[in-house]
């Protein structure tokens, strides 16, 4: 066999070597000590340096993802707080969560459905004392506008009035316009979907409504816009822009680095001042 220190041959029975003196045995134990050594220390920074490669590759995609996206995001337009989408560089539109070419909208209308309201109001007068009171038709529509609370306001004045002398009973009542429906009848390709703005009772007077019957006029005006807009036959995809593709390089050189920091594996030659 070979001294396990200076690599001369012995004999297999030799506890020492007979040229450099070495008990072998020991030297074994010690040389795997210390190759442990050399392992452990060299293996945390190989394992630093792929860990830092792998993040930085890591971080680049994630970059090209949010590149793609803001590049979509902001290719989208809207209306009415969502309630149209239209993409001008793709010629799209979204109605009702389905994508459209501008080409297939055919029409559109305003659908709107009005209402009214009656407020009632009593008035008792006497040469003793007067009293205002709400009669039990505004209790009533109280309840039906506002729920419990509008009846307790419409009816808390009711209640028993004692007057001395000539009484004058006034009822005047009053008739408010209401809505309780406002969409856009939108035609693509001779089917009808509708918009959905307003499905509540608001006065015609709020500023509930005037709003939006103006998105709505809005979105009609838009949506016979882009009909008779052509839809482009060519535009770049957004994993096409510039910008994605200088990530992709960026990716790419990366991948590469990666590539060669995780083939530098370390070899474990033990230093020569351990072996003196």
């Amino acid at each position: 066999m070979q001294c396990v220190k200076c690599k001369k041959k012995i004999d297999n029975v030799d506890v020492y070597c007979g040229y450099c003196g070495i008990h072998q045995e020991k030297y074994k134990k010690y040389l795997e000590k210390v190759e442990n050594k050399v392992h452990k220390d060299r293996d945390r920074e190989y394992n630093k340096n792929v860990k830092n490669a792998q993040n930085k590759l890591q971080q680049l995609q994630k970059s090209r993802e949010k590149e793609i996206q803001r590049i979509t995001s902001e290719r989208w337009e809207t209306i009415g707080n969502n309630a149209l989408s239209y993409n001008m560089t793709e010629g799209k539109v979204i109605v009702n969560g389905s994508t459209y070419l501008f080409s297939d909208i055919k029409g559109a209308e305003i659908v709107k459905q009005d209402s009214s309201r009656v407020v009632t109001n009593t008035t008792e007068t006497s040469k003793g004392k007067s009293k205002k009171h709400a009669s039990l038709g505004g209790g009533l529509l109280g309840a039906a506008v506002a729920g419990p609370v509008g009846a307790v306001v419409g009816g808390s004045v009711l209640g028993k009035t004692t007057s001395k002398g000539k009484t004058n009973v006034v009822t005047n009542s009053n008739e408010i316009p209401t809505c309780y429906h406002i969409g856009v009848n939108v035609d693509i390709n001779g089917f009808s979907t509708e918009i959905v703005l307003l499905s509540n009772t608001v006065d015609q007077s709020s500023n509930i409504h005037n709003n939006t019957v103006r998105i709505a006029q809005l979105i009609v005006d838009k949506l016979r816009s882009l009909s008779q807009t052509p839809v482009p036959k060519k535009f770049l995809k957004p994993e096409e822009e510039q910008s994605v593709l200088d990530i992709e390089k960026e990716i790419e050189e990366a991948a590469n680095e990666l590539k060669v920091v995780s083939d530098n594996k370390p070899t474990y030659e033990i230093p020569e001042s351990y072996l003196k």
